[in-house]
């Protein structure tokens, strides 16, 4: 008896073994889930799961991991549909919603981890990466937002009601939520991933403040940096591009916050949108992001070929669009700083969000904008004194009294800026320079001719980089005989850009403005109108120094300042009379109205027309168009610049054909 007792014991002990046995056999079956704990995901640790599959005798893994993407905050459509979307905008709610923890929570987890035992030290590395970055996104809502709380304390008086939110952007960080089984990780991944688009992880590079050191697809490597934080990718087999995200400093989010506004996706790659921009954007960006540009709606300034055919899209000359080849190591390209920032401040579409203070954007351009060699301010106080000087050759037209009173208000802003409690960027000089620039924004659109305008910049910048490249050139004998007309006499001023280097800091934005005014405006204006002449005329405006060969075919450009012929009403029942028909008065002759008044006394059955007033000449009013046109492009150029914002560091890697790229792309 007692032996059987003792076997029986020995074979419940040996099932016992055996069951446990199984049942360990069957719980490691379920691989990765130790890889799913909190140490790795955070609160995302929750959503794991063991899911018995009967057919197949084991377990499955599954768990849930972000899918990130960037859009406006009324977006109702996301990558997955019919699942909801939650946007990232560091209130109480969305962290709960995204399962993040602000990083002061994170460390307060942590210090409770390391007094249970759990030591934590920043050495670790077991965390997914996506969760600090999902961290770091809400910290930087709550604390810019936070800051600009106060920033509205120090600049009273605002109607609590203007305070910018998250309302009125229109640029946000979703996410939505996708459940994953570890079954479909590939083998080199130990770690849950989250998952976005190329496009968008270039959108949230630029937000966070992370510049492109490297970006090289030839051989997948990637690397940005910035604002205490590292972004670096590499390709990985069976998945793709797989990027990790990492803290390395102190981060800020302060007026150095990107402005959240959608046209920031284009800017990502290189694309400016313009004054002029009428088209669909999102359309643009997913169905024909590598079109070429059919107009100014908008411009390339990624790389140095793309702003070559942009000035080819204004109608630039080819030596000025070889300035800017990449083959072409000898060309200049910069006055006080880099022209293509000439042409972004004078046709960029104005991105600041009015009542608010941020300012920052990412650089479209491939050049450094170092404001530590020029001073934007002097530069408009100098433009107020040459705008007004009686030797600047202007005439008093509505436009030029309209800018002279913007620009007089907006050195008086100025100066009060600098008393202010927030000096660079108090809400009412902000607020003033939007204005200006929505005034010439409307006049260029609404009031100005386009074919003029486009004239103007074109001869603008032709002008520019002939003389930044060839010292030697100076203003032609038409333009100095202008100046010499208008002023009585000619001024011994700065003719070459070269002069500027010279000069010394203080003086030398009074020299920029000279020059601009008195070498660059005269040229600018004969050669625009000249050419605007030409097109109306002809149809086509070639080149101002290729008049040889085609000036035969041309008709007399003195035609163009001509009065109509007078039209003459008559009775049908009588035939006109032969005084009345003549299409115009011999050199000599008397006026067309004595002629008139001749013509009634023999014929009283004619109706006696209106008397015409004397034709204005056309040639003048079209000096002063293009006046006023260039005066409201440098004015807006200057504004622009002062309104917006580039880090020192951030400079364009060509990547325009990402733009709206959805290549799936993953974050450790």
């Amino acid at each position: 008896m007692k032996i059987n007792m003792t076997a029986l014991i020995f074979a419940i002990v040996a099932l016992i073994g055996t069951f446990a046995q199984v049942l360990q056999q069957y719980i490691a079956s379920a691989a990765g889930y130790s890889n799913c704990g909190e140490s790795v995901m955070g609160e995302w640790h929750k959503s794991k799961k063991r899911r018995f599959r009967a057919t197949e005798l084991r377990f499955e893994v599954q768990f849930e991991t972000p899918v990130i993407f960037i859009c406006p905050p009324t977006n109702t459509k996301g990558p997955l549909p019919a699942k909801p979307i939650y946007f990232v905008d560091g209130s109480d709610q969305s962290l709960k919603d995204t399962r993040a923890l602000l990083p002061k929570d994170e460390k307060t987890r942590e210090e409770k981890l390391a007094s249970q035992g759990n030591k934590v030290h920043t050495a670790d590395n077991e965390r997914a990466t996506w969760v600090n970055l999902l961290s770091q996104l809400q910290s930087m809502e709550r604390e810019s937002q936070e800051w600009q709380i106060h920033f509205y304390g120090q600049n009273p008086p605002l109607n609590p009601k203007s305070h910018i939110g998250f309302r009125n952007h229109t640029l946000a960080i979703a996410m939505q939520v996708k459940k994953r089984s570890w079954d479909n990780m590939p083998s080199d991944i130990k770690k849950p991933y989250a998952t976005t688009a190329i496009c968008h992880l270039l959108e949230l590079a630029a937000i966070l403040g992370i510049y492109w050191q490297e970006f090289d697809r030839s051989r997948d490597r990637y690397r940005a940096e910035g604002n205490g934080y590292m972004l670096t990718g590499t390709n990985v087999n069976d998945l793709g591009l797989v990027f990790t995200f990492q803290i390395c400093g102190k981060s800020r989010f302060k007026e150095n916050r990107v402005i959240p506004v959608d046209e920031v996706k284009d800017l990502c790659c290189g694309f400016v949108p313009t004054l002029f921009q009428k088209s669909d954007k999102d359309v643009r960006r997913v169905e024909f992001p590598n079109e070429d540009a059919k107009d100014l709606s908008v411009l390339q300034f990624g790389s140095m070929n793309e702003i070559a055919e942009t000035m080819v899209l204004i109608d630039c000359n080819t030596n000025t669009a070889n300035y800017f080849r990449s083959k072409n190591t000898t060309a200049k390209h910069s006055h006080l700083f880099p022209v293509p920032f000439e042409l972004l401040g004078m046709l960029g579409k104005t991105l600041h969000i009015r009542n608010s203070a941020y300012r920052m954007l990412p650089n479209p351009t491939p050049y450094h904008w170092d404001k530590n060699f020029f001073n934007l301010r002097r530069l408009i106080k100098e433009y107020n004194k040459k705008i007004g000087d009686s030797e600047s050759d202007i005439m008093p037209t509505p436009q030029i009294r309209v800018l002279k009173d913007d620009v007089a208000t907006l050195v008086f802003d100025l100066n009060l800026d600098k008393k202010s409690a927030t000096p660079g960027y108090s809400l009412p000089l902000l607020n003033k320079l939007h204005s200006v620039l929505d005034k010439c924004d409307a006049y260029l659109k609404d009031i100005a001719d386009m074919d003029l305008v486009r004239m103007v910049i074109r001869e603008h910048f032709q002008r520019i980089l002939k003389m930044i490249n060839d010292p030697q050139d100076k203003p032609g004998a038409s333009a100095k005989e202008e100046t010499k007309q208008s002023t009585g006499e000619e001024r011994q001023r700065a003719e070459r850009f070269s002069e500027l280097s010279a000069a010394s800091p203080e003086v030398r934005q009074e020299a920029f403005m000279e020059l601009y005014f008195f070498s660059v405006l005269p040229e600018v204006r004969y050669r625009a109108v000249t050419s605007y002449k030409r097109q109306q005329t002809t149809g086509y405006a070639p080149s101002i120094r290729s008049r040889s060969g085609s000036m035969e075919t041309l008709p007399d450009i003195k035609s163009f300042s001509e009065p109509a012929t007078p039209t003459v009403v008559s009775t049908p029942s009588r035939p006109l009379s032969p005084a009345l028909a003549t299409p115009a008065a011999a050199p000599g002759s008397p006026p067309p109205t004595m002629e008139r008044q001749r013509s009634t006394q023999s014929a009283p059955f004619l109706q006696v027309p209106t008397p015409i007033p004397p034709p204005v000449d056309r040639t003048t009013s079209l000096d002063a168009d293009a006046t006023d046109i260039w005066c409201t492009l440098v004015l807006r150029m200057l504004c622009w610049l002062l309104l917006h914002d580039f880090n020192k560091k951030d400079v364009q890697i060509s990547k325009s054909e990402l733009l709206g790229n959805r290549l799936p792309v993953y974050i450790a």
